[in-house]
């Protein structure tokens, strides 16, 4: 995995960084890096792939953990950096019932996949959206409204900006009709993340 002290997600905007391929998760580092944070292999399979991605500027190659979203385009991760290949979007995840009744919204993947692997690698029934970025929750709402989602579980961070987006969330919600509304910052306080209480919870 190529390093760089480059951490933000303007790290894409910063250096031209085109995407090479995608295929399975199998970089020794990268699944080092997925058990570190709680997240078995077999789990993180269900959403992710791996990528190369290559700096035009520089000629390197950069190996990094990927979630497409629903621009088509990639989120991306490696322990050192994370960015957004292209168009930052949010990632809806159907799940395995048709036309459920309950949808989950997450702030980022590594939140999904705690609860995933805490549910015993067993993934929703209901539907799922990972916002990538809270800045994406205008993107979430079309998704939902008008749905009949019975129920929406949200699941933001324990600070101020995830506050924010809960109540945020939550004003949009009062729109829908018979949408109850459950944000599940409880189940993971007083931890910053859902993925810091999984990891608190494995002993990490």
């Amino acid at each position: 995995i190529e390093h760089t002290v480059e951490t933000t997600e303007a790290y894409s905007k910063i250096r031209k960084l085109v995407i090479k391929s995608v295929k399975n998760v199998q970089h020794p580092a990268l699944i080092q890096y997925l058990e570190k944070r709680g997240i078995p292999l077999s789990v993180a399979k269900t959403i992710l792939k791996e990528v190369r991605i290559k700096n035009v500027e520089t000629d390197k190659n950069i190996f990094a953990l990927a979630l497409q979203n629903e621009e088509g385009s990639y989120e991306v991760r490696n322990p050192f950096f994370k960015a957004c290949i292209d168009s930052k979007a949010i990632s809806f995840i159907r799940g395995t019932q048709p036309k459920p009744d309950g949808i989950h919204i997450f702030e980022g993947l590594m939140d999904y996949l705690s609860v995933i692997t805490q549910n015993n690698g067993r993934v929703f029934k209901d539907d799922a959206i990972i916002l990538n970025s809270i800045s994406c929750i205008r993107q979430a709402t079309p998704y939902i409204r008008g749905y009949g989602y019975k129920i929406a579980y949200t699941y933001m961070d324990n600070d101020l900006a995830g506050q924010r987006a809960t109540k945020s969330l939550a004003e949009f919600f009062k729109t829908e009709e018979n949408l109850t509304h459950k944000p599940m910052n409880e189940l993971y306080k007083p931890y910053k993340d859902v993925n810091a209480w999984h990891m608190q919870k494995l002993g990490l």
